[in-house]
């Protein structure tokens, strides 16, 4: 388990290693020492371009390189320090009160942010000489500050059965919804705030990548679990059942997000080159909460 101070660290996240694909996974208060409120990733960087100069008051996040690679150059207030991230299992963590900037972009880089508070326009500090001077106030002051401490692990609840929703849940219940897209000559940034932009609150999220042609992923439904699915890369096909009627859903764009509510049975498939499945979930993992056998999801649904 990684242990957080005050201090910016390169955290390695979880990474399983599957012959149909690999998949990393961040939750809530366990591999990141705060809640997730929002999500955002940048895309379509050109060469040369620099994202991100600015620090935050408050806000807690951790940044990582989907795919691609770039540099974190990380001021502190006394020092600068440069990061370099192109691995999709590693993630630099950043408390408040540390002044970044993204550069390096490679071709066809993704940046993945997930911070620990909504977009608030007070909360930020653009210029890096504001930032210095408020740094050193703050040191001179004794008043510094050192992050939140500690943070509290819930046990995985396995007493999940399902639902009225997970019963009734049919493959109209499942929603393409567009989500916001800042484009700009620096590149693009889509933003999802909890139960903004999408319909519940983020607790887990978790990424599919180097998967081999051919392959499928997912073959399972949630008992009460809401998703929320991406091509944050590529492109690839969700198939979804309710047990009677199936429907097939095209992602291709990393401003599209399908919304799969429990209860409905999805698969990923036709995955093109490159792909990254990027999916946003309203519960931890708990094994309890998966059907992994269709019999087992009919038996339910037909009861």
């Amino acid at each position: 388990m990684a242990v957080f101070d005050s201090k910016a660290q390169i955290v390695q996240l979880p990474r399983f290693l599957d012959e149909r694909g690999n998949l990393s996974v961040l939750e809530s208060e366990k591999q990141i020492p705060f809640k997730i409120r929002r999500c955002y990733w940048i895309y379509d960087v050109p060469g040369g371009e620099l994202r991100g100069s600015h620090a935050f008051k408050r806000q807690h996040e951790i940044i990582i390189a989907l795919s691609g690679s770039f540099d974190a150059v990380i001021h502190d207030g006394t020092e600068e320090k440069r990061y370099s991230l192109s691995r999709s299992y590693y993630g630099l963590y950043l408390p408040p009160m540390h002044y970044r900037t993204l550069d390096n972009f490679s071709t066809n880089s993704l940046a993945l942010v997930l911070s620990s508070t909504p977009y608030e326009e007070d909360d930020y500090i653009w210029e890096r000489e504001d930032f210095c001077k408020l740094k050193s106030e703050m040191l001179a002051s004794g008043n510094a500050f050192e992050g939140d401490k500690g943070f509290a692990f819930k046990d995985n609840c396995a007493d999940i059965c399902g639902g009225d929703l997970a019963k009734k849940a049919t493959v109209d219940d499942c929603r393409l919804i567009t989500l916001p897209r800042h484009s700009e000559r620096s590149g693009s940034l889509t933003s999802i705030e909890n139960s903004k932009d999408i319909p519940f609150d983020v607790k887990r999220v978790f990424y599919l990548y180097d998967i081999p042609g051919g392959e499928s992923r997912g073959g399972h439904a949630h008992k009460e679990c809401h998703q929320m699915l991406m091509a944050a890369s590529g492109a690839f096909d969700v198939k979804v059942s309710d047990g009677v009627n199936e429907k097939v859903y095209r992602l291709d764009r990393p401003y599209y997000g399908l919304h799969i509510p429990p209860g409905v049975w999805a698969e990923e498939m036709n995955f093109s080159s490159g792909s990254i499945c990027l999916v946003l979930t309203s519960h931890e993992f708990v094994e309890a909460d998966y059907w992994r056998s269709f019999e087992e999801y009919l038996k339910f649904k037909k009861a």
